[in-house]
């Protein structure tokens, strides 16, 4: 799978994310999670946060830490920090954040999980998409590493359980959803062929591991 380019600014890891559409598969799960995460915005005006190459559909502003994601996007977005959003309260109705979290120092995270709730209106809704440590995907990233058919791993600091993402959101939210994503096909990702587009259909039949948790908090 082609590398990221990644540093640390300010303890949180930044990066110019893995060109997702390289890997059919991979980029067919992808566009299945912004579905699902679609179907729990509620109406209104959404921020992205750290959109890395490829802003959700539906957000109307993204915010990224690489300068270059921002300057590459067609669609509005700024340079900024999660942890101190430089937008004034209540200005969204909902903040989507995919794979994002496990790159920030745990110290941080509830700081982001605060500025989120601040931004949103009443009513409004955080939703995350997080990489879930299960033993299946510890074991085969883990071989993946080994035979090298992955390259370098940014996680400094982490992925969150599920438990852990439901306390955390759980301290500013109301937890509104939470749904565990996985396929035994996930290593098939990795593929850059054509081909393995069509295997799609299977890898939604066969949601039987966790590899990311979907969860959902709303402004009480």
């Amino acid at each position: 799978m082609a590398e990221a380019d990644w540093s640390v600014s300010s303890d949180a890891i930044v990066e110019r994310p893995r060109r997702i559409r390289n890997h059919p598969l991979l980029s067919a799960v992808y566009d299945h999670h912004d579905a699902l995460i679609g179907e729990h915005l509620p109406d209104g005006e959404f921020l992205e946060v750290a959109f890395g190459q490829y802003m959700h559909p539906e957000a109307d502003v993204g915010l990224e830490a690489w300068p270059s994601n921002v300057r590459e996007t067609d669609e509005p977005a700024i340079v900024g920090d999660a942890r101190s959003l430089p937008v004034p309260d209540d200005s969204f109705d909902g903040i989507i954040g995919r794979r994002f979290l496990h790159h920030v120092p745990e110290r941080d995270r509830h700081e982001i999980v605060r500025e989120c709730e601040r931004v949103l209106r009443p009513g409004g809704r955080l939703i995350l998409l997080e990489g879930t440590p299960g033993l299946y995907r510890r074991v085969t990233k883990g071989m993946a590493f080994r035979l090298g058919v992955m390259d370098e791993d940014n996680d400094l600091y982490g992925h969150l359980s599920r438990e852990e993402l439901r306390d955390l959101l759980g301290q500013e939210f109301e937890i509104v959803a939470d749904e565990p994503l996985g396929s035994p096909l996930m290593m098939a990702c990795i593929s850059e062929s054509e081909l393995s587009k069509y295997l799609f259909p299977v890898y939604e039949r066969t949601q039987v591991v966790t590899w990311w948790t979907l969860i959902v908090g709303e402004v009480t």
